[in-house]
């Protein structure tokens, strides 16, 4: 639904197109605290018991940091993008809670986006799985709940491939909860499930390890996810991961060579009603998920900055760069202190910044993307089409495709 330099890049998609904020703020950069160990990547395997069955979450984050975006946070506050709007890192909007909240929204009728892909791949999973080649690892960015993810495994279970898929996402404890569900009502026997707790970035290094050197990839994502993105920064984005494994060296540093594809979800409804429907729900449900992101700002900030009673959410389709913008607009005039951090606090007063009722703070963008926008993105990756399901719709027209890429 919401979605860099190619080294700083997080899952779900994850930081506003016109975010002005430090490359590497929102990565989560270890700390000078952090030991000659800052830059080893640990696995940890938590098991749970699931009817018999269990569930490895590997935490892949660098140093075993958790995410910090409070200096991205901070720096948003501070200073205005190029349209004079204050941002805020769309990434606020995946916690846990905010997690949750947005499976309510694909529940939503107007939300097509979701349905849409799941009639997809239902009809079209079969042909889909018959392209993944035996002992791929199949790796979701931003995995979410595995709805429409468990169809197409299903349908990799029934040809008898075996094959290890891994959820990438940033909440251990969601990751636990869906890719449980998933095992627990799917009973693979060919198919292994898995967990990686981390960023995009954290899943780029994990995949380039020299014991996945030499397997097929197959990285997924789907629901749109890349529309977060401008469209010039997700061919930037695809080509990268596809060099990532291109470059996979193994143990002694020679290069393996790979084969890599993605199963790609994009959104082109060139309807701005029906966009807007869908990312403004009359019960509400998108206004909770994104005012969530104010309280998990206050959670980094490790002080109440905002009041989510005092703000609103505006959603704003741009017919001209084809997204629907997702803003964060205060009821009254709120003034908001900046604190810095421990070090700083001792030498500087907090900073208060005022933002006027009515004043927009950009969230989060969702690009939609046409047969031009498509066909530039295929060339500037450098992929190649191997497949395509299309959803075409008489009043609407083309609105969602999925498509399996090769590099």
């Amino acid at each position: 639904m919401q979605e860099k330099k190619p080294s700083s890049i997080v899952p779900k998609p994850d930081m506003s197109v016109e975010l002005c904020i430090p490359k590497n703020s929102a990565a989560g950069s270890s700390t000078d605290s952090c030991s000659t160990e800052k830059n080893a990547l640990v696995d940890i395997f938590v098991q749970v018991s699931a009817e018999g069955s269990h569930i490895d979450i590997i935490d892949i984050r660098e140093g075993q940091q958790s995410l910090d975006l409070a200096p991205a946070i901070r720096f948003s506050l501070q200073h205005c993008n190029m349209h004079g709007y204050w941002t805020l890192p769309s990434m606020l909007l995946w916690n846990e809670k905010g997690l949750r909240l947005f499976e309510e929204v694909t529940y939503t009728p107007e939300y097509y986006l979701t349905n849409t892909e799941i009639s997809l791949l239902e009809t079209h999973s079969g042909e889909l799985a018959r392209q993944i080649e035996p002992g791929t690892i199949l790796l979701e960015l931003g995995s979410g709940c595995l709805r429409k993810t468990g169809i197409l495994l299903q349908a990799i279970e029934a040809l008898g491939k075996e094959v290890d898929y891994y959820a990438l996402d940033l909440d251990r404890n969601e990751l636990l909860r869906t890719v449980g569900q998933l095992v627990d009502t799917s009973r693979f026997r060919h198919v292994r499930c898995h967990g990686l707790h981390g960023t995009y970035d954290d899943g780029r290094s994990w995949i380039a390890r020299p014991e996945n050197a030499g397997k097929p990839i197959c990285v997924i994502s789907l629901g749109s996810t890349v529309g977060s993105f401008a469209p010039a920064e997700v061919a930037v984005f695809l080509k990268t991961w596809a060099e990532t494994v291109k470059t996979t060296s193994d143990g002694g540093g020679n290069p393996v060579a790979a084969s890599f594809r993605i199963l790609l979800g994009l959104d082109g409804c060139k309807d701005g009603g029906r966009v807007f429907e869908a990312y403004n729900d009359p019960r509400g449900v998108n206004k909770r998920f994104i005012l969530n992101a104010l309280d998990n700002a206050n959670s980094y900030l490790r002080h109440e900055a905002f009041d989510a009673r005092d703000w609103t959410v505006r959603g704003v389709w741009d017919a001209i760069a084809k997204r629907h913008v997702q803003y964060l607009v205060p009821l009254v005039d709120v003034d908001v202190t900046v604190l810095q951090d421990d070090k700083q606090q001792q030498q500087q007063q907090p900073e208060t910044v005022t933002v006027r009722a009515g004043e927009k703070v950009q969230l989060v963008s969702s690009y939609k993307f046409d047969d031009e926008v498509k066909h530039r993105l295929w060339e500037e990756s450098g992929l190649t089409v191997v497949n395509q399901c299309m959803n075409h719709d008489g009043s609407y027209g083309e609105f969602f495709m999925i498509f399996l890429l090769n590099y």
